[in-house]
């Protein structure tokens, strides 16, 4: 994995509850369940409390505010990541695993996790395409 530049993910590194290997197994556990297209396991890696901020920059569709919940943002996350024409990747965010998300042989999204234990505590979806060109499939 290399390192590549997005500052406004930057928080999530320094937020993590987990160690890194174990935040490194939720992320890709989390490219399993969706790949495998399994909405419920999805869901049960999800915190209650769970919230995800997504930056469309205005160029593309994205809530207004940071969705909050376990059902608000696994709905959202279901779009992105189990869509059958994505492809994920696991690959390091600002020095933490992450994923990068490819549709149709470009980046569409990068997403940054904090955990806690075996549970997503926060999320940051970068769909911004501005902010994406640092990226490739």
């Amino acid at each position: 994995m290399t390192a590549r530049p997005c500052s406004w993910l930057h928080r999530s590194a320094r937020r993590s509850r987990a160690s890194a290997a174990q935040h490194e197994r939720v992320v890709r556990a989390l490219v399993a369940v969706a790949e495998q297209g399994d909405s419920r396991g999805l869901t049960r890696m999800l915190h209650p409390g769970v919230v995800l901020t997504v930056d469309g920059g205005g160029i593309v569709a994205a809530p207004a505010a940071a969705l909050e919940g376990a059902p608000d943002v696994g709905g959202h996350l279901r779009g992105v990541l189990l869509d059958e024409v994505v492809s994920l990747r696991v690959e390091s965010v600002n020095g933490v695993p992450g994923i990068v998300v490819c549709r149709e042989g470009r980046v569409t999204g990068v997403l940054s996790i904090s955990v806690r234990g075996r549970l997503i505590l926060e999320a940051w979806l970068v769909s911004n395409p501005e902010k994406l060109t640092h990226w490739s499939c």
